[in-house]
């Protein structure tokens, strides 16, 4: 599972990339950048497919707010899927714009006044929103969850727990 989906437009993949690299610095790993060649869309799937995959299993969505991605219906679907399941969403500005009626109600980060600034607003606010990277694991998607009659070992600690002594 992905824990934070970063929707944006490719036309804004190196602010995508530096944002993704930051948050691994912050210690997310478990990342959903659809380009990115580990934790990306595999080749051969259907991406459209693997995009709500990927959305239904994260736990939040970090929008990179620009021109090119407040035209973009992808990046629309996505914000929709997002708040229809739920998720939250940290709408980012990365380049001036104007944001679509559906963000308004949603507190922005804007990076174009304060990079670092606004990236520490971020993280504070992932962080006061549930999503501190100390308390996730990353998870290998094609990897079920249950493991039949195969014991359950280290690695599965984070999903797997008994109970405590009496």
């Amino acid at each position: 599972m992905s824990g934070i989906f970063i929707s944006h437009s490719s036309l804004d993949r190196s602010d995508s990339e530096e944002t993704a690299a930051r948050l691994r610095q912050q210690g997310y790993q478990s990342l959903f950048l659809d380009f990115d060649p580990a934790d990306g869309i595999p080749a051969g799937r259907n991406w459209e497919r693997e995009i709500y995959t990927r959305l239904r299993g994260c736990g939040a969505v970090i929008l990179l707010c620009s021109e090119h991605s407040m035209a973009s219906d992808w990046c629309f679907a996505e914000v929709t899927h997002a708040r229809a399941l739920g998720k939250q969403l940290f709408p980012v500005i990365i380049s001036p714009c104007e944001l679509r009626p559906i963000l308004r109600d949603t507190q922005v980060i804007d990076l174009t006044i304060d990079r670092e600034t606004g990236f520490q607003r971020l993280w504070q606010g992932m962080r006061s929103a549930g999503l501190d990277p100390a308390d996730t694991f990353d998870w290998d998607i094609n990897r079920p969850p249950y493991p039949g009659l195969t014991p359950f070992m280290e690695k599965d600690a984070a999903v797997y727990f008994g109970r405590e002594e009496d």
